[in-house]
C-alpha cells in the first residue's frame, strides 16, 4: 500500500468526520432551537385583549409580595439569546415585597452573584425604554408564599447557585425556571408536558392560561 494512498484515505477520514461532526452539532442545535417554547408579539397580545390596564409603568404597579414581573427588554446581556432563540420575553423576577426581588440575572464574574435579592426601584426594572412587561399575581398563595419567598432567598444566598439551564444534581436556574419550580413544587400551578427549557414566554403562557389561579395586575406591550 503507496504513502500516497494511506494519506489519500487519511484526508478522506479526516473530512468525513469533521463532516459528521458539523452535522451532528447542527442537528443537535436544530433540536434544540425547536424545544424551546417561544410566543410571537401577536399572541401575547391576544392572550391580554381583555385584561384590564392597571398600569402602564412598574413605577406605577401597587405591587404585593408574591407578584410576578416579566419583561421584554434588549440589552448586551439579552440581545445575542434574542437574536438566536427568537422568544419575545427575556427576563423575569419575583416580587419578595417590601421593595425587594429575586431574580437569576445571568452568568457574572463572580458566580456569586447569579442569582440575586435587588431593590426593585434601583433596578433597571425601572427604565423607561423597557419594550415590554406583564406582572403577574397568583391567587391563592395562602401560607405558601412564605414557603417560596424563603425557598427564593436561600437560593439567592447561596454562593453554589449559578445561572444555567437546569440539571440534575448541579445548582443552576435561569431566570423563568427559578420561579416555575417554586410554583410547581407548591401547587400553586398544575401543567401538564412541561418543556425541558422553562422561558419567560413559557412562564407567562402557562400562568396566563390559568386564569382561576393568576391574574394580570398590569401590562405594556409594543
Amino acid at each position: 500500500m503507496s504513502k500516497k494512498f494511506i494519506l489519500k484515505l487519511l484526508l478522506i477520514v479526516i473530512i468525513g468526520s469533521i463532516s459528521f461532526f458539523i452535522i451532528h452539532s447542527l442537528y443537535i442545535g436544530y433540536l434544540f432551537y425547536n424545544g424551546i417554547f417561544r410566543l410571537s408579539s401577536d399572541e401575547i397580545s391576544s392572550s391580554l385583549v381583555d385584561t384590564k390596564l392597571q398600569c402602564k409603568k412598574i413605577s406605577d404597579c401597587k405591587l404585593l409580595p408574591g407578584d410576578i414581573l416579566i419583561r421584554r427588554y434588549i440589552t448586551s446581556r439579552t440581545g445575542l439569546v434574542d437574536k438566536l432563540v427568537n422568544p419575545y420575553f427575556t427576563h423575569s423576577a419575583f416580587y419578595l415585597g417590601s421593595d425587594q426581588i429575586v431574580e437569576a440575572v445571568g452568568t457574572e464574574k463572580n458566580p456569586e452573584d447569579d442569582i440575586q435579592l435587588v431593590t426593585l426601584s434601583k433596578s433597571d426594572w425601572f427604565n423607561n425604554d423597557i419594550d415590554s412587561f406583564v406582572i403577574i399575581r397568583p391567587k391563592n398563595y395562602s401560607s405558601k408564599l412564605d414557603i417560596i419567598k424563603i425557598n427564593l432567598r436561600n437560593i439567592a444566598e447561596d454562593p453554589d447557585y449559578i445561572f444555567g439551564l437546569p440539571k440534575q444534581g448541579y445548582k443552576r436556574a435561569t431566570c423563568a425556571d427559578l420561579i416555575f419550580k417554586q410554583l410547581l413544587d407548591e401547587k400553586i400551578i398544575s401543567a401538564e408536558n412541561v418543556p425541558k427549557i422553562i422561558t419567560p414566554d413559557y412562564l407567562f403562557w402557562a400562568t396566563v392560561n390559568n386564569p382561576d389561579d393568576f391574574e394580570i395586575i398590569g401590562y405594556h406591550i409594543q
